[in-house]
């Protein structure tokens, strides 16, 4: 059993997810010593039908690996001398860590319902167990071969954890590659100067100051705000060509409903008459407040994006939502929170709320010259965009098989709100040093 042995039968799956299957019996028998093995095994906090341990597979000889003739004809490699250097970096250490996870669910009645097995971010095998067809998998060959070295890596861990060796070992020589970990903002500026300009965004130091002097003031706080009796959907396209403008864009000549069009994300469920498909309808009476108040509280089209005033990704863009306090005291009222007499009572009103801390410098740009135009407007995750601009945040180093982002949820609340995220490599190793926080990993225990 070696490393690239492994990774060559894991490259016959080509996705790093399968759909649920009824498995052949030859799949079924191959399961069956890994679960048994794994059984001792406490299921993880996060997931009661998962377990999860880390294996260390040997790396082998270099006659393991892809042969010289294959990478040769791929054209890989021109020399011998490549071929090895090549081995070399794929397969730097004497071993290479696989994390080894395997899911088991019941029915109701207690029979088997569900089994999978997963390496690293492959997934091996996804089965239905209480079905009685099974289907067909291409790579059943492979899947039962894994299944077979992947039980005897897991014998030995498993005994690693009987003999109390197993934790510390894995905590020791775990490769930082899969670690999560966290680093101080201001020492990644100082290891990384350039780093520093990238998260200010090319904020000027006056928009910096007012948009600290308004949070000093308590007034980015709905109840500290004023409120819109009423509002028109040309109240809100001016809102936005007042962001636009602080934004720098270059197109002011434009009426504000075209700014809109120009930078929004234009899904705007029936607003404009512009829209297309799902957002498509006859438009409103841009400057009619009872035409607005229609819109806003009985509109058909949903699952648009209206308030995506500067489009982009899931998290790359930026909102100018019009909130209004009925759509709170509504929900108050169905949690019981308030009686409908109380809401009647509670003063009404439009205001604005930006959100947009991945585009932090759009987002307090607009927050800021909003609130010098004497707007109702608020600034979500406000305290944690100036964080970031001061350098006063812990940026989230996550395992290279993670995507940097929506990573929130991996940090302890210790370290304030995270709110960017980062893989590091080699180098940035060399560099940080012992600045990086290594967050410990969760230990694994038998039942």
């Amino acid at each position: 059993m070696n490393a690239p042995t492994i990774d060559k039968l894991l490259r016959c799956f080509d996705r790093g997810y399968l759909n649920p299957a009824t498995p052949t019996e030859q799949i079924k028998a191959a399961m069956e010593p890994l679960f048994s093995v794994l059984e001792p095994l406490a299921p993880l906090k996060s997931n009661n039908d998962a377990k999860a341990i880390w294996i260390k597979i040997p790396r082998g000889d270099i006659s393991e690996y892809d042969s010289y003739e294959d990478k040769l004809e791929a054209g890989e490699v021109d020399t011998y001398k490549e071929y090895e250097a090549r081995w070399q970096e794929d397969y730097p250490d004497g071993y290479k860590w696989y994390e080894l996870i395997i899911a088991e669910h019941f029915n109701k009645n207690g029979t088997l319902a569900f089994r999978a097995v997963g390496l690293g971010n492959v997934t091996i095998i996804s089965a239905i167990m209480d079905k009685d067809t099974p289907e067909y998998n291409r790579a059943e060959d492979a899947a039962v071969e894994l299944c077979e070295y992947l039980t005897a890596a897991a014998k030995e861990a498993i005994e690693k954890l009987r003999d109390g060796s197993y934790n510390a070992e894995v905590n020791a020589n775990l490769p930082y590659q899969f670690k999560t970990g966290v680093i101080h903002r201001s020492k990644l500026w100082e290891k990384e100067p350039a780093q520093k300009e990238f998260d200010l965004e090319g904020l000027s130091s006056k928009t910096l100051s007012t948009f600290k002097n308004l949070l000093s003031s308590g007034r980015n706080d709905e109840t500290a705000i004023g409120r819109l009796n009423t509002m028109t959907a040309n109240d809100f396209f001016r809102a936005c060509a007042i962001g636009y403008k602080a934004c720098g864009y270059d197109d002011a000549e434009l009426a504000p409903v075209d700014q809109y069009f120009a930078h929004a994300d234009g899904r705007d469920e029936g607003l404009s008459g512009r829209g297309f498909g799902l957002n498509a309808g006859p438009g409103i009476d841009f400057d009619d407040p009872a035409a607005w108040e229609d819109w806003y509280f009985h509109r058909e089209q949903r699952g648009g994006h209206p308030w995506e005033v500067i489009g982009g990704g899931n998290s790359t863009h930026v909102d100018l939502a019009v909130c209004h306090d009925r759509q709170t005291l509504d929900w108050k009222v169905r949690c019981g929170k308030m009686t409908e007499e109380e809401a009647a009572a509670h003063p009404c009103g439009y205001y604005f709320l930006v959100a947009g801390k991945h585009r932090a410098k759009e987002a307090v740009a607009f927050y800021t010259a909003l609130s010098a135009a004497e707007m109702p407007v608020i600034l979500r995750d406000a305290e944690e965009i100036l964080a970031r601009f001061e350098g006063t945040d812990y940026v989230g180093i996550v395992p290279h098989s993670v995507i940097p982002k929506y990573c929130e949820g991996m940090f302890p609340e210790k370290y304030g709100p995270v709110i960017d995220f980062m893989h590091v490599y080699e180098e940035e190793i060399g560099l940080y040093g012992d600045q990086i926080e290594w967050l410990p990993l969760e230990e694994a225990k038998l039942t």
